[in-house]
């Protein structure tokens, strides 16, 4: 990016040899634009997955709604707010809460993979283990962001429910599911930035968000 917008700059032959002092000074401003933008996230997922409870966490008001239970939602803006973690502070866009119904994904589900700055995929990994009509419709949602994406790195795949999960001792959740899609297209998604968490819990989403930021 950085060596993109030099090369727009138009010097004389004399200050050419100075172009590069920019440099530096152009990447500063590049850091304070986005510090003052904030960050844009995109939520998307299955049905009671965990997508608002994720969102709550970041604005501080994840126990208040873990208290209420499961309220499924179709479509709620938010509004800007920082996000405070461990001893960080996080500045999140406002921006759109959606649904987990298959009515969000033309919609929202292509829109967000563009323009959003981190985009992550929620689904309940203990249905997904299982569930096999579950795990079909999940894949399905696999599918189609693969087909959407270029850079897999870029975008984050999340287990939640993690603490229901049963497994054999000395076998791991992440490597199972791996093993699902193991020969499919989509499985490179679940080869990079794929996590394994329970989003009620604190030191969890601390440590989630964390490695997604």
């Amino acid at each position: 990016m950085v060596k993109s917008l030099l090369n727009t700059i138009k010097l004389p032959a004399y200050h050419q040899q100075k172009a590069w002092l920019l440099a530096p000074i152009i990447a500063i401003i590049i850091i304070i634009v986005k510090k003052l933008s904030g960050t844009s996230i995109g939520v998307l997922g299955m049905p009671a997955s965990g997508k608002t409870q994720f969102l709550m966490n970041l604005q501080g008001k994840g126990e208040e709604y873990k208290n209420k239970g499961y309220q499924a939602t179709s479509k709620v803006e938010y509004k800007t707010f920082i996000s405070t973690i461990g001893k960080k502070k996080y500045k999140i866009e406002g921006g759109t809460d959606i649904g987990g119904d298959e009515y969000s994904i033309q919609p929202f589900y292509e829109r967000f993979l563009k323009e959003k700055d981190i985009c992550i995929f929620i689904f309940d990994i203990q249905k997904y283990k299982d569930d096999l009509e579950y795990r079909k419709k999940t894949n399905a949602r696999l599918d189609f962001i693969n087909g959407k994406i270029k850079d897999a790195s870029k975008y984050a795949i999340i287990g939640s429910h993690v603490d229901k999960v049963k497994i054999e001792e000395g076998k791991s959740i992440i490597t199972i599911i791996q093993g699902f899609v193991k020969d499919k297209p989509y499985a490179r998604l679940l080869n990079t930035n794929f996590f394994a968490y329970n989003l009620t819990s604190k030191e969890d989403m601390n440590e989630l968000v964390n490695k997604l930021f």
